[in-house]
């Protein structure tokens, strides 16, 4: 039997097991999970975990251990080891290698990059107690979730901007990675989950600690950038938040017109009134979570002065065409900016004259047909277009530079030769091939 076939009947096995769980969860929402134990070391759940650690190509840990070493010294020896070890209690948690990788506004954002080994582990757990959370979470939460996108979150705002709620509250949480208290979250996390070798596990990696220049630090707060199982903690524990605020009744308060889509730690409140009461009951809500908000990250807007959440920007505008104010939606500055960047990256004249030309049109391509995809849904032909020029600009630049020449070259590089020959994608005609939903959240959590 092939490998392929192999892992499609795992993944079949697997999701037939999240459906039970996740069926189990909906039909009584006060039930407790005891015995789960035994099915993270399941050779199916393994096989996806891996699959799905390796779909990420991510870099090793505090071990040195990657990915390529695992695949050379044999795939299922590694699996083997790790289900042995779980099956034996002999399992424990590596320290978590701290990196940063810069934000668009010029800071870093400390990253945590747990070993393959326990990435493989945390993501065998969260394949089994994430159907059990999901029977629970709420409509407005769309980060990290399965079958859940940005693309939904912006359709659900552009939804209620239309419905007339145009005064929005604009919040991000300060440092809310990093601030989870850990005490706090298990509790949550032992509302639905009562197995206790499950719930060492979660506590293991909380506190396993951070390798920083050759330090170790512990925390009682905060769940690593970079575990697989992070986001999941995460939902779980601002869960209470939009639940809080569905039973506090806001918007039954203000006439079904106060809203909240929330995106991991980025959300917004949308309603048609005066926008001083919901703002004061976020704050409420999240002082009680032990949580702050970004005082220069959150703001009080009306739609139409245009607002940015996820990369892309919404605004209201008159149309001549409906003869009313109608809702926009379009790449944000920040996130055209921060594709130009990776585009100059991608051609880079000293960093890239000894590479082929096809080597760079496929680096290129990578990042304009994310892009595109991320915003293929949303009124982006100007941008596109703009994104575009700016492409053909580079990579004649690059061409001419492998020539000891200089300038654009416009007569000697014509469109024929670099969309037919070389092959260079072109997204202001629709000529754009499918990506992955990992390549698009790859790009967009790099780029936004």
């Amino acid at each position: 039997m092939s490998e392929g076939s192999t892992s499609f009947k795992a993944r079949e096995r697997v999701c037939e097991l999240q459906r039970k769980l996740c069926c189990a969860a909906k039909s009584d929402g006060r039930r407790r999970f005891h015995s789960l134990h035994d099915k993270i070391w399941r050779d199916d759940v393994l096989l996806v975990a891996w699959e799905s650690v390796r779909a990420n190509r991510g870099a090793g840990g505090v071990d040195q251990v990657t990915i390529e070493v695992i695949e050379e010294n044999g795939v299922q020896k590694f699996l083997d080891e790790i289900k042995d070890e779980l099956r034996n209690g002999t399992y424990r948690a590596n320290k978590v290698r701290r990196v940063y990788i810069p934000k668009p506004d010029g800071k870093k954002r400390p990253l945590g990059i747990p070993t393959i080994k326990d990435r493989v582990v945390q993501a065998a757990v969260r394949l089994v107690i994430e159907p059990i959370f999901e029977a629970d979470f709420e409509e407005c939460s769309y980060g990290f979730r399965p079958n859940r996108s940005p693309r939904d979150a912006s359709e659900a705002i552009y939804k209620w901007l239309n419905f007339g709620c145009v005064n929005v509250l604009d919040a991000d949480i300060s440092a809310y990675f990093d601030s989870i208290p850990h005490d706090r979250l298990m509790e949550q996390v032992s509302r639905r989950i009562v197995d206790g070798y499950i719930l060492a596990l979660i506590r293991a990696w909380l506190r396993s600690g951070v390798l920083e220049e050759g330090k170790v630090y512990y925390t009682d707060k905060g769940t690593p950038q970079g575990g697989v199982i992070s986001p999941l903690l995460a939902n779980i524990y601002l869960h209470q938040f939009d639940k809080k605020w569905g039973e506090d009744g806001m918007e039954k308060k203000y006439g079904h017109n106060a809203h909240l889509v929330r995106y991991a730690d980025d959300f917004v409140i949308l309603t048609s009134k005066p926008m001083d009461a919901p703002c004061n009951k976020v704050k409420e809500i999240m002082k009680s979570l032990g949580l702050v908000l970004k005082e220069e990250k959150t703001r009080i807007v009306n739609a139409r002065d245009g607002f940015d959440f996820l990369g892309f920007r919404f605004v209201r505008r008159f149309s001549k065409k409906y003869g009313k104010d109608k809702t926009y939606i379009v790449p944000s500055h920040k996130s055209i900016l921060r594709v130009k960047e990776k585009i100059k990256e991608a051609t880079d004249k000293k960093l890239n004259s000894r590479n082929k030309p096809e080597v760079v049109v496929s680096r290129i391509n990578l990042v304009l047909v994310g892009w595109a995809n991320y915003f293929a849904h949303v009124n982006a032909s100007k941008a596109f277009g703009r994104v575009q020029q700016y492409c053909e600009n580079r990579f004649r630049r690059y061409l001419r530079y492998r020539r000891h020449k200089y300038g654009r070259g416009y007569k000697e590089i014509p469109d024929k030769f670099l969309y037919g020959k070389l092959g260079l994608e072109d997204i202001t005609r629709g000529r754009i091939h499918y990506v992955t939903t990992n390549a698009v959240s790859e790009y967009y959590w790099t780029a936004v």
